[in-house]
């Protein structure tokens, strides 16, 4: 029996072989080819993390597509630094739902000829690092890496240090502010009072009782701040929002006089109390239906060794629910940090505005709260009588809106704090503090766009790696991953073959 077809077919096999691995091979390089097209051309991004709390805000994305114009954004950054990511997936995001911004990353360290090309350009100091720049219609706004995250004091640690920790990200509201910043061509026109020993509003965050801190977040806000004397002359009328800064003294009468006309006319005004005097402004709150106790407000549940309280019971209105300036705050679960308050209650009537005013509390002590009546210096504690028990208002708010048939008329509003050192650099960077200024300032002006924007908490978890465990890593993924799987196909082809 011959065996010569058997023989004459093993050539044509191995030929038909190769011809299929050739044509195999080339069809998979245009699958892949045609992928990489689709990707490039049709391509769409889905986000995965909806978890992590990644979505902006539907004020933020307003925001992003009403600016038209060009608007360059530098993220002026050592990578190193772990604020970097979040800073640069932020941005974009920014820049993927509107084209017009440009969003650039510097890294001084590692591009100095690059850094130092901008730090030319825009006028930047030679310190100057870890910023996030925005420039558009010939403005800058620059947001310094301390604002871009809020620090919790944690207990101290055993060298008797306080030990503050990172537990929210407030890129959001201050890109979002930033970009409002450069793209509109107004910028709100705030007065404080600087007489009467009222705390210091200045840029110097050296002096516990300043309010330097608060002065520079004015400044990320594109707020222009001007100081102001009553006693010297009324109240301007481009003043938008007028800041009391705690006066230490009393206000003389031509003073309290031109503060009812300005609030009267439709003005905005923040009124904040120290501990040792009302500064003769109980009537002139009378007449809005706001009482300011005489009195020490202590919550034993929510205090500190400082002396300082912690407030995070926000009042809730049956019609209109928590204060839209405190929203974000409630949803947050954030606290306010203040020394000693004065009780800030609601006297149920209201002369200066009848019926159309509206007040609100805005945050209250717990169940336990109580007051004490301020008496002489010196008297013990155990020898004060109590006033109030209970849930204590420390903050309230009021509005009134414009009489009916008055054209042009402004809606009143006013915010009245039983403490102000709450705002000076010893306390502004402690629990929800710095929050709940960008919030009232922006209620304050009526900047809707701006006040549901709050902070994220931090609950990322990144990875550092080494040189190593990067050429680890890419070792896997590129060598032995599709070596394996090429070993294997040739395991299997061997085996079919023989």
């Amino acid at each position: 029996m011959s065996n010569a077809p058997t023989q004459a077919a093993r050539p044509i096999h191995n030929w038909l072989w190769w011809v299929n691995l050739a044509l195999g091979t080339l069809g998979v390089l245009a699958l892949a080819g045609m992928a990489n097209y689709f990707s490039h051309r049709h391509h769409h991004r889905a986000r995965m993390a909806e978890r992590l709390d990644t979505e902006l805000s539907p004020l933020t994305l307003q925001v992003l597509q009403s600016v038209t114009n060009p608007v360059r954004v530098i993220v002026f950054y050592d990578r190193r630094e772990s604020l970097y990511r979040p800073v640069i997936e932020m941005l974009r995001q920014y820049e993927e739902i509107n084209p017009h911004l440009n969003v650039q990353s510097v890294d001084y360290e590692r591009e100095p000829i690059k850094a130092r090309r901008v730090q030319k350009e825009l006028r930047l100091a030679g310190s100057a690092k870890d910023l996030v720049i925005f420039h558009a219609n010939k403005k800058t706004q620059m947001i310094p890496h301390g604002a871009l995250s809020g620090l919790t004091a944690a207990p101290i640690d055993k060298k008797g240090r306080p030990v503050f920790k990172r537990t929210r990200f407030n890129g959001e509201q201050m890109f979002t502010s930033a970009l409002v910043a450069v793209s509109d061509s107004t910028k709100p026109v705030v007065y404080y009072l600087a007489e009467n020993g009222t705390h210091a509003f200045n840029e110097s965050t050296r002096h516990d009782d300043s309010y330097g801190k608060f002065a520079r977040m004015l400044s990320l806000m594109n707020v222009d701040a001007r100081p102001l004397s009553l006693s010297e002359r009324a109240v301007p009328a481009d003043c938008q929002l007028l800041i009391v800064p705690g006066p230490s003294r009393q206000l003389d009468a031509l003073s309290i006089s031109r503060l009812h006309d300005h609030l009267s006319d439709g003005g905005r005004q923040l009124i904040l109390f120290r501990q040792n005097t009302r500064a003769d402004l109980g009537p002139f709150l009378s007449a809005w239906g706001v009482q300011v106790g005489n009195d020490e407000t202590n919550d034993p549940d929510n205090s500190f060794e400082d002396d300082t309280y912690k407030f995070s019971k926000f009042d809730t209105d049956k019609e209109h629910g928590v204060h839209l300036a405190m929203r974000t705050l409630h949803r947050g679960n954030l606290s306010l940090r203040m020394a000693r308050p004065r009780s800030v209650t609601d006297r149920k009537s209201s002369p200066a505005g009848g019926d159309t005013v509206r007040r609100t509390v805005l945050v209250s002590t717990g169940r336990q709260g109580l007051t004490y009546l301020r008496t002489a210096p010196g008297v013990p504690r155990s020898q004060q009588q109590v006033g109030l028990r209970g849930y204590i208002p420390v903050a309230m708010a009021v509005e009134r809106d414009p009489p009916a048939g008055v054209e042009n008329a402004e809606v009143v509003r006013l915010v009245v704090m039983g403490d102000s050192s709450w705002l000076s650099n010893a306390l502004y960077d402690h629990e929800g503090n710095e929050e709940m200024s960008w919030h009232l300032v922006n209620w304050l002006l009526d900047r809707s766009h701006l006040l549901a924007i709050g902070p994220r908490p931090i609950k990322v978890y990144q990875f550092s790696m080494t040189r190593k465990n990067r050429r680890d890593l890419a070792g896997w993924l590129l060598g032995i991953v599709p070596g394996g799987i090429m070993g294997l196909g040739l395991m299997v082809w061997l085996r079919r073959r023989y």
